[in-house]
């Protein structure tokens, strides 16, 4: 994270990363990426209910193989099948449960749905595709609500160190000590200070140390105090553009 000291001042959007913008990002992302899942399923799934055709499918084969994943290694499960259309032979291998795996047993049949338009298109278990629509559009929800949660929470931050920028009271502070947090796995630095009043404000964390270089023990920065009474230091929100003025309220 640059040093603002002597410029530039960032705006909105800017202030929002440096304050914290990359969560709400990430949720953002996954809310995008099950919406966007949700809503082909959803279509497709559709698309099977009233165009889809039944058919009888021969199960040729099953397996199963291990994977990993972020919670370790599972089993998969796979069936592979063959259908026929206008007695053209078609075959596919779907991804099932453990419980539908034991249940396909091979030699046996089983009905299966494929789109008129597209016959290499095919449902294994009837009506799977339009429920995993559901779930992806409950899963887009779930990422939806902490979205705006956190852009909510973000941005208010991010309000108030514009805010405090550019109308709140300019102090000189006293630089007491850089402290180390360990809440990453490289750990994390922040500039401690105290007022005149012996009140204690931190700077926002950086990764890299020598940010806060120029600034040993006892120099004296500037912040800005914001509408709740934090204090924002000019290395992070930048310098106010030009002075406030104060109107007059002298009516006489």
């Amino acid at each position: 994270m640059k040093d603002l000291t002597h410029g530039p001042s960032p705006g909105f959007w800017w202030m929002l990363w440096r304050t914290g913008g990359l969560l709400p990002l990430l949720l953002a992302l996954n809310t995008v990426m099950f919406g966007i899942t949700s809503f082909g399923d959803l279509k497709t799934g559709l698309e099977f209910r009233t165009d889809g055709v039944v058919a009888t499918a021969d199960i040729v084969d099953r397996s199963t193989r291990r994977v990993r994943g972020q919670d370790g290694s599972k089993t998969e499960y796979l069936v592979e099948f063959r259908y026929f259309v206008d007695e053209i032979p078609f075959q596919d291998q779907s991804k099932v449960s453990r419980a539908l795996y034991d249940t396909s047993v091979i030699g046996s049949t089983r009905k299966v749905r494929y789109l008129l338009r597209n016959p290499k298109k095919v449902e294994f278990k009837l009506g799977e595709t339009f429920a995993r629509g559901k779930l992806m559009g409950w899963w887009a929800l779930g990422f939806g609500v902490p979205t705006l949660l956190a852009l909510w929470w973000k941005g208010m931050r991010a309000v108030d160190a514009i805010r405090a920028r550019e109308f709140g009271v300019a102090e000189r502070v006293t630089v007491v000590k850089l402290p180390k947090h360990k809440e990453t796995k490289w750990g994390s630095y922040q500039l401690r200070w105290f007022d005149k009043d012996g009140e204690f404000g931190a700077s926002l964390s950086s990764v890299v140390s020598g940010r806060f270089a120029p600034y040993p023990p006892y120099t004296t920065i500037e912040v800005f105090r914001g509408a709740k009474g934090r204090m924002w230091w000019v290395g992070d929100v930048g310098p106010r553009k030009s002075a406030r003025s104060v109107p007059s309220v002298d009516k006489s």
